[in-house]
């Protein structure tokens, strides 16, 4: 797994995640006593649903995310 981040402005990151997976990343409802897929809805929710992908021939996709940066 490779995470990147990149200011872009005083109050938004990028932040890239590239895991090796060929399957395109999507948020999913994860049951209370499930102990994992909860990162996308997470990654969608501090986003306020502000991310996508973006192709690579070799991997799954990295997810650029945008955030706002702390005030």
């Amino acid at each position: 797994m490779t995470l990147t981040v990149e200011r872009i402005t005083d109050r938004c990151v990028r932040i890239g995640i590239r895991d090796g997976f060929r399957v395109l990343p999507c948020p999913i409802t994860a049951g209370p006593a499930t102990e994992s897929s909860r990162g996308m809805a997470l990654v969608h929710h501090l986003t306020g649903g502000h991310w996508g992908v973006t192709p690579s021939p070799t991997a799954r996709p990295s997810t650029p995310t945008f955030a706002p940066a702390p005030p």
